[in-house]
């Protein structure tokens, strides 16, 4: 094996343990003796996704940027932080977001069950926005025409009720 090949596969592997210590760090998490409580981690599914963007955009020859992918916020005012992880937030320095295309970027938004996680939402955007009335929050999302039989170029625009255990379409 070469040495420039030693040196580019080390190069991907220091990579990839900063990106892991990079998320672990974000979310405060411990080294594993000190597991924290399933409330406060993103689920493994969640940073598996986020690793295998950062080693897609890698082997394009871009540089991953994950770092605000990821955000906790209170969504269905139950107390508890939930979890949006935002694709569109993922920079690839010098190749496409592995993550997006031409319909938009993936979108996911997790409920905090207080012992663990369960994913209410997961589709290609373009954008998305909460808003609040009385007690009621609301998702705004905007998506390619194609899931409202429109073309392409056009959008479908969806409102989303932000309940206690679910997301519920708003007409």
């Amino acid at each position: 094996m070469s040495s420039r090949r030693v040196w580019v596969l080390g190069l991907a592997a220091a990579a990839c343990v900063a990106l892991i210590l990079g998320a672990a760090l974000t979310f405060g998490l411990s080294p594993a003796h000190n597991t924290p409580p399933p409330d406060t981690a993103p689920p493994d599914e969640i940073r598996e996704i986020i690793a295998e963007a950062a080693e897609r955009c890698q082997a394009a020859g871009g540089k991953p940027d994950t770092a605000a992918v990821l955000r906790k916020d209170d969504l269905n005012g139950d107390g508890n932080d939930d979890l949006i992880v935002d694709f569109a937030k993922f920079k690839c320095d010098g190749a496409d977001n592995p993550a997006c295309n031409p319909d938009g970027c993936m979108l996911q938004l997790y409920f905090s069950t207080g012992d663990g996680w369960d994913q209410v939402f997961q589709d290609f955007i373009q954008s998305f926005k909460f808003s609040s009335s009385g007690g009621t929050r609301t998702m705004h999302v905007t998506t390619s025409g194609i899931p409202c039989n429109k073309p392409v170029d056009q959008t479908c625009l969806y409102n989303y009720r932000l309940d206690k255990d679910a997301l519920t379409p708003v007409e």
